[in-house]
């Protein structure tokens, strides 16, 4: 019997609207098509979801630095909670 490798994703492949989906939760459309524009790596979108959710020190623990991709989804889903909010007050 031969075992099957479980295949690799590469984590600088470039996000897909399934990928960003899985990684973030539920988002408005309007929200992943400027996430998908900024065209983020896998691993950018992870980074960006631990960071968002206050787990940036589990970053920081690999001496890594946020990507500029990564800074720029978590800009956008700053962005995008700030308007939610400022609907929410009206």
């Amino acid at each position: 019997m031969t075992v099957k490798a479980a295949p690799q994703m590469d984590p600088y492949a470039t996000a897909t609207s399934e990928d960003v989906t899985r990684t973030l939760g539920s988002l408005d459309d309007m929200t992943i098509a400027q996430i998908l524009a900024a065209k983020p790596s896998l691993r950018d979108i992870s980074d960006a979801a631990l960071w968002h959710r206050g787990d940036g020190d589990l970053i920081a623990r690999e001496h890594r630095e946020l990507t500029a991709g990564a800074q720029a989804v978590i800009d956008i889903l700053e962005s995008a909670e700030e308007e939610v909010s400022a609907d929410d007050d009206r």
